[in-house]
C-alpha cells in the first residue's frame, strides 16, 4: 500500500533582466523651447500614436517626450493591432518597480540634462491608465516636476500621498470628461478626496466630452 505523499506547491522566483524600452519625442530643443511635457499613454495605446495628440502643443514651442509601457499586447485576439500596457494585476509589484526604474532612468539621462541646459520647466501628464502610472512614479521615483496632470484616470489608490511632500510643491490638475463611460458618478469625488485628504491642493477640470484628450481641451482647462 502506497503512503500518501505531500505535494509541494510550485515556488515563485524572480530575476532582474535588461529590457530595451522605447520612447518618442516631438518638437525641437533650443533656446526658444517653452517647456518639456512628459506624456504617459493609457492601456492598449502606443506612445508613437499617443504623442501625435500633442502636435499642436509642440508647435507652440513645447518639447514632448512620450515613454511607452514595457508590456505589449494584441488589442484584440491573437493578431492585428498592438498596444502597450504599464501593468496588470499579475506580479504587479515587480511591474510597478520596473516602470518606476525605467521612467527614472529616462528622466535622469534624457530629460533632466535638457532642463538644466535650457532652464526649462517640466510638466507631466498621465492619460487613463497613465494617470495611475504617473502618480506612482512621482511618489516612488526620484523625478520632480513642476506640473502634474491626471487626465481621465485615477491616481493610484494604494499610495499615502501625505508621505511625499513633493506633491505639495507641484501644481496638480485632475481632468475628467462629463460623458466618460469608464467611471461612475462618484468617481470624480473620490479622486479629489484622495489627494485633498493628504493635504494636497488640486485643480479640478471638467470638460464636455468622453475618454479623450487633445491640446484644445487642455487649453480650455487652463492647463496650457
Amino acid at each position: 500500500m502506497l503512503l500518501p505523499t505531500t505535494v509541494k506547491m510550485p515556488a515563485e522566483h524572480h530575476i532582474p533582466v535588461t529590457r530595451t524600452a522605447r520612447y518618442f519625442t516631438q518638437g525641437e530643443i533650443s533656446e526658444d523651447t517653452r517647456d518639456i511635457w512628459i506624456v504617459i499613454h493609457g492601456h492598449k495605446q502606443l506612445a508613437g500614436d499617443f504623442i501625435k495628440v500633442f502636435r499642436e502643443l509642440s508647435e507652440r514651442g513645447s518639447f514632448i517626450v512620450a515613454p511607452e509601457g514595457l508590456m505589449r499586447l494584441y488589442i484584440k485576439g491573437s493578431s492585428g493591432d498592438v498596444g502597450a500596457s504599464w501593468m496588470t494585476k499579475e506580479d504587479r509589484d515587480n511591474d510597478i518597480n520596473d516602470y518606476v526604474n525605467y521612467l527614472d532612468k529616462l528622466f535622469s539621462t534624457e530629460i533632466e540634462p535638457l532642463t538644466k541646459q535650457y532652464s526649462l520647466k517640466i510638466n507631466a501628464l498621465g492619460f487613463s491608465q497613465g494617470a495611475a502610472t504617473l502618480s506612482r512614479w512621482l511618489a516612488l521615483g526620484k523625478a520632480k516636476v513642476d506640473k502634474a496632470v491626471f487626465w481621465c484616470g485615477n491616481v493610484a489608490h494604494d499610495i499615502d500621498y501625505s508621505a511625499y511632500p513633493k506633491f505639495r510643491a507641484m501644481k496638480i490638475y485632475q481632468a475628467f470628461g462629463n460623458t466618460d463611460p469608464y467611471y461612475n458618478e462618484d468617481f470624480v469625488t473620490k479622486q479629489i478626496e484622495l489627494l485633498s485628504s493628504a493635504g494636497i491642493e488640486t485643480n479640478l477640470c471638467m470638460f464636455n466630452g468622453g475618454h479623450e484628450i487633445n491640446s484644445g481641451l487642455m487649453e480650455k482647462a487652463g492647463i496650457i
